[in-house]
């Protein structure tokens, strides 16, 4: 029994003597990172502040040259949708020009219907053209 208390007591002697070595130090890191992210976020801003110049700048040019914002209307062109109205979910008339003849078409689920043409129409003033 002595030596079995002998044996342990080696043990946890041996064990004492291994935890009181010095720890090892700490390996120091780069702190540099911190900096390099302050001068992305800045960089970032200064390219955002920019684009937001260049375009409020374009929108003002637009808007004082008086440059259409869509695809510019052409006079050439052969169809012409006049009027739209919406009569439901799925069903909607449209007046539509087509060399020089109006037509009045349905839209719905089942299909697309001419329900009356228009020879020769004048005109519209320029009043009620879009």
């Amino acid at each position: 029994m002595n030596r079995v208390l002998t044996l342990m007591l080696a043990m946890l002697g041996s064990g004492h003597a291994a935890g009181a070595e010095p720890a090892a130090a700490a390996i120091p890191f780069k702190q540099d990172g911190a900096a390099t992210a302050a001068s992305l976020q800045g960089g970032a801003l200064g390219i955002l502040a920019i684009s937001a110049l260049a375009i409020v700048a374009v929108l003002y040019l637009r808007k004082r040259l008086n440059l259409p914002f869509g695809r510019p209307a052409s006079a050439s062109r052969l169809l012409k949708i006049l009027e739209t109205q919406h009569l439901g979910p799925r069903a909607t008339l449209s007046v539509v020009e087509f060399e020089g003849r109006r037509y009045l078409i349905a839209q719905s689920g089942q299909g697309v219907t001419c329900l009356v043409t228009a020879p020769d129409a004048p005109p519209l003033p320029l009043e009620a053209q879009p």
